[in-house]
Parts: C-alpha cells; structure tokens; sequence
C-alpha cells in the first residue's frame, strides 16, 4: 500500500510540473470550489444559509473580541481574524458546514508567542509573523498532497491538549473574572492560582457582580433551553445567541453604571468603575507586510510548529466529523490549501492564526447550512460590526467576556468519562490522552502536542516491534478452524498433531520485530518438542552457552515448576505452519530473519545431521505482494494453478513398490506442485501413501503454501507418513541409532540430565 502510494504521489508530481503551464486553468477551477458549486445553487437553500451566516455572526463578534484578549491582541484583531477566515473559507473550502477563524487553542499559543517576544516585536508584529508562517507551511502540505501525515497523530492526543488548552483558558480568565487585578495570566497555571489568592483581597466586587451574573446568565440559558427547547428550533437559536444577548445586557448595564464616572483631566476618558474595553478602532486597518527574520524564526520555530500542527489538526478533524455526520466527502489537500491560503493573507491584515471552529460549526449545523454561502453572510455581518459598531463596543465588561470566554472554551473540556471509555478500550490511548492533558496544563501547549505525539508514536513502534504471536490450536468440534486458546478460551481446543506447530503475526514482518519474531517461535518450539539434531561434547561448546538452561526454563513455563519434562516426553518436531494472513509487508530484515529461522529450525529438528529426518516449513494465507517477495528469495515455490493443485494418494502400494517407484520415475514424470483439496484423515492413510509434490517428492530448502490451516496440517499428515514409508534405514544406521540411544540411556542412568541433547 506505502509502495503504491508513493509511487503514485510521485508520478502525481511529474505530471502535474510537466503539465503545468497547459492545465494552469483546470487547476485553479480545481482549488476554487466556488466555481463548481455556486452554478447550482439553489434558491431554496438561501434562508437556512442566511440565517446560520447571520447566527455565527451573532456568536463570533463577542467570541472574536474575547479570544483575542487571551491572543494578547487588542479585540478588534479577533474581529480582522473573524471576517477574513469566512469570507475565503467560502471560494476555497470543501465542506458547507465549517467555518473557521479565531479559537481559544490558537489563541493560548499565540499569547504564549506575544508574551515571549514581547519587549521586541508589537503584539500584532508577532500574530502577522506566526500567521504568515502556518499559512505557508499548511499551503506547502496541500500544494504536495501531504495531508497523510495527519494519520500520525492520534485522537486520543488531540482530546488530551484540547481539554488541557481549555482548561488553562479557563483558568487564566478566572483573575479579571472575578475581578482580582494585578495578575500576569501569562505565567505557568500553578503561579496563576497562587499569586489569585494572594491578590484575592484587593478584587473589585462590582467587577465580581458582573462576571457571575454574565457567568450565571450564560449557563441558565443554556440549561433552560436543553430542558424546555428540545426539538425547537425557534427556542434553540435562543441558546445559540447567548453569547451575543449577555454580551448587550452586559454592555447596557455597564453603560449604566458608568453614566456618572468620573473624568480624567489628563487624558479626558472616563475613570470607569468597572474594568471595560474601552476606545475599539473602527473599519480595517493598512496592510502591513510581516518582517520576518531567521532569527526571530529559529527562536520561535517551536511554538510556530505547534501551532501550525494544532491550526491542521483541529481544522481537519472538525471538518471530517461534519463530513461523516451529513455524509458528504471533504478534500483534506483542497482544505490544507484553503487554511493556507486564509492565513497568508490573513498576515498582512492585521489577523493572527485562524482554524476551523467546532461550536461555532455545530451551530451553522444545527441552523441547517446548506453552503459555504453562510460564511460569506458571517463575514459580512462582522465587517458591519467593525465599521458601525465599534463605539458600543467601548463599555463592554471585562469581566463579562471572561465570562464568555469560560463558557464557550468549557465545552472543549472532555468529562472524565471519555477519558474512562479511553481507558477502557486501550490503556496506551488513555496514557497518550493524558500525558497530553497534563503537560499541557502544567508546562505549555506546544510542549503537550509534542509529548502527546512523541508517547503515541513510540507506542507505534513497540506495537510493531512487539506485535501479538500466537500459537494456534485446533478446535475439538471444528477441526477446520484453529484459534489461540489462551486469548480465547471460550472454546475448547486440542493441540495440532504431535511434532506440527502453527504460528500466527498479527503484523508486518520487518526490521523491528524479525528478531522477536525468531526468538517467540524457538521458544514455543523449545517447550513441546524435541530436540533431534547433533549432541555436542562438553569441549564442542561455547563459554557462553546456556542454552540448556533456557531450554529448561521454557519447558517449566509451559508444563509447570514441578514437572520434570524431558526429550523423551515431547515429539519430534516434524514442521512449522506459518499463518502470514495479517502480514501485508515484508522487508529485507524480515525476509533474512525468516531465512535464519528456518535454518535453525532444521537444526533442531536434525534435518542436517540425519538426512532421513522430516521436517518441512509451510506458509497459510500469504497475502500476493508479500508471496511474491517469498517466491523471489525461493523460501516458497510458485504456487502452481487451481488446475494443478491435486494430491495423488496411493493407498495399496507397499514400501517396496514405492521405494521402486521413487528410483524409477524420471523428473519429467512428476507432477507439479500440488496443495490437497481435502486430504484424508491420518489413520485412513496406508502405510504407503506418497504425496507426488512439484520437482521434488519432499522439500528441503522451500516451503509449501496453502489457503487454509487445516490444509497445510493435513498436507503435513500426508507427507510424514508418505516420507516415513519411503525412507528405509540401513542396518548401519540401526546400529547408529542403537548405540545413540544406548548412550543416551547411559548418561540417565549416571544421573545427568537431558540438557546434553541441545545444540
């Protein structure tokens, strides 16, 4: 599939800078959607795309104004922000429910940005620079159809740094929220708390009044209309605007109370009694070319990369969540180039970073959208907002929009239950989520992405490295199936036939797990089978062989401490079956590892010492690209036509004629490789079955592949016993195996044990 894959992307690009100068016009219909879907637009749709444009309006002007504020910016850069990212987001994206601009997220890091950088560059300096950056580095991913590597990080880690950002959100609003004065937000969550209860008597309670009461009013709305409004669309949009109503009555009531305040001769403003946002500029601001610097971009590439990775990651997932819910596709390169693009021009107008927004892409959802149209209204309305009413924005509350900023950021806050079904379902996902969470919250943004990312990817590679085995038995009224027992227990199993083992990987065999791999099935090997090759003396071995002792700890792993297994107990071991239909990859190591363990299975089993010894490798379920590498290396043969694949079973032929039979058949009489269709029961078979199979009657350096397991043990069967009536020893060989056994019984009767046996 990787191989596929690359190799398309790469002829994708040859083609496109070959054809480039005569398809520039098919390109751009092809990056600007618009072109496509505006010719079709129905009339109908207008009313449902007007009222959830006019609705995210409503909801983005307050929200745009508070982000901005925990941005570091002054609150008209959330509004340049809001109605820049509307507007483009209709011509370039791909999905009618998302609409992007400022969030609380983007904003936490771009303050950490600001407060790092600040002494040396504006505020806005600062939020042009990030956002010409993101723009460019997203653009560059879409332009070459990289959108893959958002595979690489995890849900799981974005919902750990999502609740984590919230949650310093808001508890960065919590000081002006109540009205405590003198506390730098920008510093670490803990500072933040302490440094609050130590200003905790100096707080201003009319500031207090108006942050709970906005706080209270917000929440009951929402309550009351989640009880009372189900279904209601009328009453929903009660809900919807909250932000916006609270954020008027705020206003009003400050206007009020500040009627009478006194004048500051200097300056000639008021001296509120409540801190407010006070003189808003009104209508947009020159463009402004961002000056960037390797050195400002080398100090600041850490929290530059962090919040491009969280822009791409949030604006994707939204995007992807409204697709699946309304059953539309999305195009995740289009969308990369569409969020590119709205932050490069954002840059150069007075905007800081702008991504999909989930709240306010619900509410465009549940308003019932039909196009992206309804960005271009949400647009509209705050460029209307900017021009005309920047004058009311004057009195609005701080700690109202603390207010606001609590609220709306306390719904990426995830209840502890999604982390409990984390936990639940996979404990390194629970483990990725919050080491994400809590390095977040206690350390900064950037840093929680990276070690959410960084835990979850080496939690890849050991899945990889160490992937499920699995040593499968048969079931005992189902003997064409075979499972593992020890995962399952459910059904009742009993073993393969004596000296036969099956093994599964649930996993691509290559360079980090060939080695376990080998070690696993010689393990397993170790504890029901015997050893048949060569004795080595005492001088014959290493210094650091202790195999026999590994041998030995294996067998009491799998038998129990207080039995004494030796050879004698355990069968031969007449051939390995493996199950490769999880592996969909191979790579060199992997294919030298299968090599290695094939060698040393032979050795075990005394293939190269005694030549009339059985042993054979087979392969079940080999998917085509990785059989096609194991045919290359000759560790299997070519897998002959459905046709071909027959077994001949001779059951009258005495040994005599069969060893006949094998002396006299030339190779041109043999057949090809053959694979049973059902081959019958061991104890149905004569004494002088043969099994006519390919060039050779048995295989010594490749193996057999088969479709089922039941097909490779039952191919086995046929060929043990077929090799057992062919192969007849000589009287000398008798007198090797007599005096061999003699020995053997000879060094029991001294009281040494069976551990001389292992090579």
């Amino acid at each position: 599939m990787a191989d596929r894959e690359l190799k398309q992307f790469g002829h994708s690009i040859v083609n496109w800078v070959k054809e480039f100068p005569r398809n520039t016009p098919r390109y751009i219909y092809e990056r600007l959607p618009i072109i496509k879907w505006l010719p079709k637009y129905n009339r109908t749709w207008a009313l449902r795309d007007i009222i959830a444009g006019v609705t995210v309006g409503l909801i983005v002007v307050p929200q745009g104004m508070s982000y901005a504020k925990i941005a570091g910016l002054e609150v008209q850069h959330g509004l340049y922000s809001a109605y820049i990212g509307a507007i483009f987001y209709c011509f370039m994206g791909t999905s009618k429910d998302l609409t992007i601009g400022p969030t609380a997220v983007i904003s936490l890091i771009t303050g950490e940005l600001v407060a790092e950088l600040s002494g040396r560059m504006t505020p806005p300096e600062v939020a042009a620079i990030s956002c010409l950056c993101v723009g460019a580095l997203t653009m560059i991913l879409g332009v070459l159809r990289l959108g893959i590597i958002l595979d690489f990080f995890p849900t799981t880690v974005l919902v750990g740094y999502t609740t984590g950002a919230a949650a310093t959100i808001v508890i960065q609003q919590i000081p002006k929220w109540l009205g405590v004065p003198g506390i730098n937000n920008r510093e670490a969550v803990y500072r933040i708390i302490i440094n609050m209860f130590k200003a905790i008597k100096t707080l201003s309670w009319l500031d207090l009044l108006f942050g709970l009461v906005a706080f209270v009013l917000l929440i009951a709305i929402g309550l009351s209309v989640d009880r009372w409004g189900r279904g209601k669309f009328s009453i929903q949009l009660v809900k919807i605007s909250r932000f916006f109503i609270v954020t008027v009555l705020a206003t009003v009531f400050s206007y009020v109370v500040n009627l009478d305040a006194p004048i500051n001769p200097t300056t000639g403003e008021i001296q509120p009694r409540i801190s407010i946002l006070k003189s808003v500029p009104s209508g947009l601001p020159h463009p402004m070319v961002p000056h960037v610097t390797s050195d400002i971009l080398s100090e600041i590439s850490g929290k530059l990369f962090a919040i491009a990775l969280a822009t791409i990651l949030e604006h994707i997932a939204i995007a992807k969540a409204f697709a699946r819910k309304n059953r539309y596709q999305i195009d995740t390169n289009q969308e990369l180039l569409a969020l590119g693009a709205a932050n490069i021009t954002a840059s150069f107008f007075g905007a800081y970073t702008v991504t999909g927004s989930f709240s306010r892409s619900a509410v465009k959802f549940q308003c019932g959208v039909r196009s992206p149209f309804a960005g271009f209204v949400t647009g509209a309305l705050v460029l209307l907002a900017l021009f005309f009413l920047t004058p009311a924005f004057f009195y609005i509350p701080d700690a109202a929009l603390s207010a606001v900023i609590m609220v709306a950021v306390s719904a990426l806050i995830s209840p502890p239950s999604v982390f409990i079904q984390f936990f639940r379902v996979n404990l390194w996902d629970f483990l990725s989520s919050q080491v994400a969470l809590w390095v977040t919250i206690f350390v900064s943004v950037e840093t929680g992405i990276a070690a959410g990312v960084a835990f979850s990817l080496m939690v890849l590679l050991f899945r990889i490295a160490r992937p499920n085995f699995h040593v499968l038995r048969q079931l005992k009224d189902r003997p064409d199936v075979f499972i593992d027992a020890s995962v399952d227990n459910t059904f009742e199993t009993v073993s393969a036939p004596h000296g036969v083992l099956v093994f599964r990987i649930e996993e691509s065999t290559t360079f980090p797990n060939s080695d376990a791999f080998k070690t696993w099935v010689l393990d397993e090997v170790y504890k029901y089978t015997r050893f048949g090759g060569k004795i080595k003396t005492t001088s014959e071995k290493l210094w650091s062989d202790d195999l026999e002792i590994h041998i030995r700890n294996m067998r009491k792993v799998a038998h129990g401490k207080d039995t004494n297994i030796t050879d004698n107990d355990l069968p031969k071991l007449r051939a390995v079956i493996f199950d490769f239909s999880a592996v969909n990859n191979i790579d060199s190591s992997g294919l030298q590892g299968l090599f290695d363990l094939r060698d040393l299975l032979k050795g075990y089993a005394g293939v190269t010492d005694h030549p009339d010894t059985f042993f054979e490798v087979h392969f079940v379920g080999i998917q085509a690209n990785v059989l096609s590498v194991l045919e290359l290396s000759g560790i299997t043969r070519p897998v002959a036509p459905i046709a071909l694949q027959k077994v001949e079973i001779l059951e009258d032929v005495t040994d005599s004629q069969h060893a006949d039979s094998v002396d006299t058949h030339s190779s041109s009489d043999i057949k090809p490789l053959a694979e049973p269709k059902a081959a019958p029961a061991p104890g149905n078979i004569g004494s002088g079955a043969v099994s006519v199979l390919g060039s050779s009657p048995f295989l010594k350096e490749e193996g057999l592949v088969h479709l089922t397991v039941r097909d490779a043990v039952d191919t086995v069967l046929v060929r043990a016993q077929a090799w057992d009536g062919s192969h007849t020893h000589s009287d000398a060989d008798h007198h090797a195996h007599e005096s061999d056994s003699d020995s053997s019984s000879e060094h029991r009767r001294a009281g040494k044990t069976d551990s001389h046996h292992y090579v």
